[in-house]
């Protein structure tokens, strides 16, 4: 995997194309936070179910370039 981004300015242009639910996901890796878990309740619905997706994509993402950049 290439880094998503190197620096603040970055970052920012990254997150600007994702949606709410991306970046929230993106901000809670960079501030150490373990994902938050979709709640039981919300199983079967599929709008919620995609925005949990989104949120994960981008922890996800977060972390891979977290890794990328530790290992320059």
């Amino acid at each position: 995997m290439v880094n998503l981004v190197t620096n603040k300015t970055e970052e920012t242009e990254h997150l600007r194309g994702q949606s709410r639910f991306y970046v929230a996901g993106w901000i809670a890796n960079r501030e150490c936070e373990n994902p938050q878990e979709m709640p039981k309740e919300c199983e079967g619905n599929i709008v919620v179910e995609r925005w949990h997706e989104e949120y994960l994509t981008g922890y996800g993402d977060s972390v891979a370039n977290g890794e990328c950049l530790m290992n320059r």
